[in-house]
């Protein structure tokens, strides 16, 4: 019997070729062919978007309302920035502008430029003018002038006629007694012209009346035992009432003086009406127009039938019988006139026409930093004529 033939022996596996594993058979088996193809082509696009919105960025063309405009290049030139002039809605115009040079990239390009306003000495001394309102504080000057005080510290003064009176906001007390009254007007106009809201205050003459150590008419509702302004020119004009101020011709604010004091000035004259300034705030000068021929006289009316005359400034030989508490208001008003550096009083400025104010008048313009002038009246005009010594 034959002997049964060999097995063929198997044939060797050829070099660098494995069996695959049995994760990759499975995964491949179960479709994995086709989400490795899918994960491709979505990684592919993926990049193309990416590629694109950078592309776009990039390449984005600038809006049609920037225009060029030069700026600063140091030493290598001027650089072109692109700044936007989109309008703004509603917007309200700037009324001062910056000059900026325009330029083009094109050399064909046509710039029109709008012309300069025509700013002439006049525009540029009320925008100077204009600038002094705001450096102190509150307000401003008045009447075009600088303040002092309310209105800023570096006004200088304006001259009328002849003496330079500093002060945005002045009150003025004129002597509307009938030997003055005809050159009022003139005068008002002139001091006008340089303080255009100036508060012009009339009353009868220029009585400075004192009743034990108070000044007349200095607070409201007050009685008195000796006469008053407002008795002395009813008793001089045969019983006439003085003619009554036109609250029309002041400032908001000398309206209200003059609607919460009047009574008392009327009852006072010039002396109630500086001891009420005095107490005030709203004011950095006070003038007085007058030719100081009725005097500072002080009365004692406590202890006695009648009051009795104990002080005169204009008599002569001079006596003083008051006593340091009689007189000390007179201290009070050199005090407080002497705050006017700080401009925390009102400068006081004197005009007469026929003597030289009272020796407390003159400590007063001395303390506040003031100035008094004796002025002659002409046909002409006002001409200030020289001091006395």
């Amino acid at each position: 019997m034959a002997a049964a033939a060999p097995e063929p022996a198997p044939e060797p596996k050829p070099e660098g070729k494995s069996n695959k594993s049995i994760f990759s058979h499975r995964f491949f088996r179960f479709g994995g062919e086709g989400l490795v193809v899918s994960l491709m082509i979505h990684g592919l696009l993926l990049f193309l978007a990416t590629a694109w919105v950078v592309s776009v960025s990039t390449n984005q063309k600038k809006e049609p309302n920037s225009f060029a405009t030069g700026a600063g290049g140091g030493n290598g030139g001027e650089r072109a920035i692109a700044q936007k002039t989109k309008a703004k809605p509603n917007s309200p115009k700037s009324l001062t502008k910056s000059a900026s040079r325009i330029t083009s990239k094109s050399a064909s390009a046509q710039i029109a430029l709008p012309d300069m306003p025509d700013m002439n000495r006049v525009a540029l001394g009320a925008l100077a003018s204009s600038s002094k309102g705001f450096g102190g504080g509150a307000g401003g000057g008045i009447g075009g002038a600088g303040g002092i005080g309310k209105g800023g510290k570096n006004f200088t003064g304006r001259s009328v006629m002849g003496m330079k009176i500093s002060g945005a906001h002045i009150a003025v007390y004129f002597d509307n007694s009938p030997s003055m009254e005809p050159y009022l007007s003139g005068v008002e106009k002139q001091i006008k012209e340089q303080f255009p809201n100036a508060d012009v205050f009339r009353y009868f003459g220029i009585f400075n009346l004192n009743q034990d150590g108070e000044v007349v008419g200095g607070k409201p509702n007050q009685k008195y035992a000796v006469e008053t302004v407002e008795q002395i020119a009813s008793n001089r004009g045969g019983g006439r009432r003085a003619a009554a101020n036109d609250p029309g011709k002041f400032s908001p604010a000398g309206r209200n003086m003059l609607a919460a004091k009047d009574a008392q000035f009327r009852v006072g004259g010039v002396g109630a009406w500086i001891d009420v300034m005095l107490q005030q705030k709203q004011y950095d000068a006070i003038v007085i127009f007058s030719d100081f021929e009725d005097g500072i006289m002080q009365y004692r009316a406590k202890g006695g039938d009648r009051p009795r005359l104990v002080f005169d400034a204009d008599l002569i030989p001079r006596s003083d019988d008051r006593t340091a508490e009689e007189k000390a208001w007179e201290e009070r008003w050199v005090q407080t006139f002497g705050l006017a550096a700080d401009h925390k009083a009102p400068r006081l400025y004197l005009y007469s026409t026929s003597k030289e104010p009272q020796e407390l008048y003159q400590r007063c313009v001395t303390a506040s930093g003031g100035e008094f002038k004796m002025v002659t009246m002409q046909r002409g005009g006002m001409f200030p004529s020289p001091k006395k010594k």
